[in-house]
């Protein structure tokens, strides 16, 4: 038996196969890519997108762009709290009205508004009133934290009830009604009479 010896250099004949043979289908194999090399190229995209997206529902239901006007559910009036959403001002869980919008060094027009400042990009400083209408109870309202929230008159939990509001600011024009407290804003012009307690 004879066998085909290397030529000098150590390479084969010309026209003599392999020791192992020709690689499969005759072809040279292609370098093999990793399958998850599009990672690489997906996680930058799906960061990109979640982040747009986050933004964008802070835009739109957050108060970045909220305005005199717009009404927003606040659970909690301090630091620790959820940050406000916006809502349409008939749903039941709007409770309060934007009145102005200042900056965040700013004072509040004169009243007794309840406040809550943002930080962040853009500092800003919001006055609110009650968004509610005459006749309407409250829970909440001697609360000197938690978010009012609209009631039934016959709701144990109710603290408040809105016996007269008017477009004056005016605080006497509560006198002769059944309110023990009054709440009055310059902007814009209002008083709130307010019965507080069961």
């Amino acid at each position: 038996m004879t066998t085909s010896q290397p030529a000098p250099g150590g390479q084969l004949p010309v026209g003599q196969p392999d020791a192992f043979g020709p690689p499969p289908g005759g072809q040279p194999a292609a370098p093999k890519r990793s399958k998850l090399a599009w990672l690489k190229f997906a996680i930058p995209v799906i960061v990109v997108v979640l982040v747009a997206g986050g933004y964008a529902i802070s835009y739109f239901t957050g108060t970045v762009n909220a305005q005199p006007g717009d009404c927003l559910t606040v659970t909690e009036f301090s630091k620790a709290a959820d940050e406000p959403t916006k809502a349409d001002c008939g749903a039941q869980e709007a409770n309060v009205k934007i009145a102005a919008r200042v900056g965040g060094d700013e004072s509040c027009p004169e009243g007794d508004y309840d406040t809550i400042s943002m930080t962040g990009r853009m500092s800003y400083k919001l006055c609110l009133t009650v968004n509610a209408k005459q006749g309407d109870c409250l829970a909440g309202f001697l609360s000197n934290t938690a978010g009012y929230k609209k009631v039934s008159c016959a709701d144990p939990a109710k603290d408040a009830e809105l016996v007269k509001i008017t477009d004056t600011v005016d605080k006497a024009v509560c006198e002769g009604t059944e309110a023990t407290h009054a709440q009055s804003y310059s902007t814009p012009p209002t008083t709130v009479c307010v019965k507080a307690g069961k």
